[in-house]
């Protein structure tokens, strides 16, 4: 069993950070900054924070990254320090690493510049290898909900609206003639600008957009849920957001709290080049994962140092 929860850890950590929306400037926007008359050409970028606390643990983990999101892909370049800001398996001593995302942010591609390696991952098919090789996993109490509390305060000198997110379910895995309950649950206040059309969004892992990719074909009712509440969310990029999310298992509660916010945003030049991998990039995989359904052969992992 301790095999298997070593498994929906790991999914957890490859989820991915941001969901997707269509990004587009629309060409009845005010002419500003940020809403250029002409859309064609241009990429929304932010720089953000997040701080991540945990109930119990001295230590306190941050990560600040720069965004840009194409009209169906995300790109990332994060610094993480803590360990509650660990997110990827790969990076750099400093804990820098790249990720872009795609497919809704249910294909996660994570670049470590410093060795010129790369590991792609769905983490919604871990869960479902493990379900071939005869883990069970059954969810019940699944929630998503959303509520509109009115008008933010202004963040960057954009206008925004709050609205509160509420995530939840009880995942049962059962294997190896053993049964473990694993209880999660997540509340989280949002502040979407008014005035930016377009969604690049660094923060969905704490309205449980990640869940909703490794979950949600596997527990459609889950997926209904949040396909329901994110059409009552605007179309809009979110500024600030905190949230609290709760995990017990075992008889152990784990606390989380984090506070994200972007410090800029600003509308840039396409730069395609930005969602590629670069040709001299080596493919790695993490021991006993499957390869992704990318059309390309499994890499083995390099050698440990």
């Amino acid at each position: 069993m301790r095999f298997v929860m070593r498994l929906a850890s790991a999914a957890f950590v490859l989820a991915p950070l941001s969901y997707i929306s269509a990004q587009a400037t629309p060409a009845a926007a005010p002419k500003t900054s940020l809403a250029p008359a002409t859309a064609p050409g241009k990429n929304l970028a932010m720089d953000f924070r997040t701080i991540v606390t945990t109930q119990g643990k001295p230590d306190t983990g941050v990560i600040q990254g720069h965004a840009v999101g194409s009209a169906d892909m995300l790109r990332m370049d994060i610094t993480m320090k803590g360990p509650g800001a660990q997110v990827s398996p790969l990076g750099g001593p400093g804990g820098e690493v790249s990720m872009i995302l795609s497919d809704s942010g249910k294909t996660v591609t994570y670049l470590d510049s410093k060795v010129s390696h790369y590991l792609r991952v769905r983490p919604a098919d871990m869960l479902a290898e493990a379900q071939k090789t005869g883990v069970k996993m059954g969810f019940s109490g699944t929630e998503a909900k959303v509520d509109n509390l009115g008008a933010g305060p202004a963040i960057l000198g954009h206008p925004t609206s709050h609205y509160r997110i509420g995530t939840g379910m009880t995942m049962t895995i059962s294997a190896m003639g053993q049964e473990q309950v694993v209880k999660i649950s997540s509340t989280a206040d949002y502040y979407y600008a008014n005035d930016i059309s377009g969604v690049v969004n660094p923060f969905a892992s704490l309205s449980g957009g990640d869940m909703a990719a490794m979950f949600g074909s596997s527990n459609k009712e889950f997926a209904d849920k949040m396909k329901a509440m994110q059409a009552k969310l605007p179309n809009n990029t979110p500024l600030r957001a905190t949230s609290t999310s709760t995990m017990i298992s075992q008889g152990q509660t784990r606390v989380t709290s984090t506070q994200g916010e972007v410090t800029s945003v600003q509308w840039v030049d396409a730069n395609p080049k930005l969602f590629e991998v670069p040709s001299t990039y080596t493919p790695v995989t993490l021991p006993g994962m499957a390869p992704t359904q990318s059309g390309t052969p499994p890499a083995a992992a390099p050698p440990a140092k």
